[in-house]
């Protein structure tokens, strides 16, 4: 992750280098829905969860120090088991974002950032847990006037998935219970496309 930060730094300064921008400070605050697409989860006992794709949505407050952004992301979606509809699994992720945006024309920005927090993941058939999560963002947006802004955005989200739990877990080898969520350690890679508005004040 500090890798990953260095290198959008290091985007920005390049940018600045050659591009003279106007100050661009305040706040912002955004709404946004679109679609999730999952990656597959492997258990304890490598039993495999193919959660279905579903759709999203979120907020995010940021402060906006000279074309650089600061803030809190949050966002929900709730999906299933693709071979069992009754096993619903809730994802509710809280990140601290950090992003750089420059101009592509006089209305037009593009954004690029980092994101580091938890994802809170909640079956309906056992407890919610808290995971470490982190990943990359990338988009455009388009302003409106008068201090909105629309933008479409994707976003990568990887969540490192491990936990203890032993609510449908057997721990007994001899048996042929597939323990279907109870993980050693696997990361659920999550990608996010987007589109939302967005108000700077």
């Amino acid at each position: 992750m500090k890798n990953i930060l260095c290198l959008i730094t290091s985007l920005g300064l390049l940018s600045s280098a050659n591009v003279a921008f106007a100050d661009d400070s305040g706040f912002g605050v955004s709404v946004f829905g679109g679609y999730s697409t999952n990656h597959d989860l492997t258990t304890s006992k490598n039993f495999t969860i193919d959660l279905e794709d579903n759709s999203h949505f979120g907020f995010s407050a940021d402060r906006i120090v000279n074309s650089t952004r600061y803030g809190l992301f949050y966002s929900f979606n709730e999906t299933e088991f693709a071979d069992n509809a009754i096993a619903k699994v809730d994802m509710e992720y809280l990140l601290f974002q950090s992003a750089i945006e420059r101009p592509i024309s006089q209305n037009i920005n593009y954004f690029i950032g980092a994101q580091i927090g938890v994802n809170r993941i909640t079956p309906n058939f056992a407890e919610s847990d808290d995971f470490f999560a982190s990943g990359l963002f990338t988009g455009v947006d388009y302003s409106i006037g008068a201090g909105f802004h629309a933008f479409t955005e994707l976003r990568w989200m990887a969540t490192i998935v491990k936990n203890s739990s032993s609510v449908v877990c057997d721990d007994d080898p001899q048996t042929t219970d597939n323990c279907i969520w109870h993980f050693d350690g696997d990361v659920l890679n999550q990608f996010q496309l987007s589109a939302g508005i967005n108000y700077r004040f």
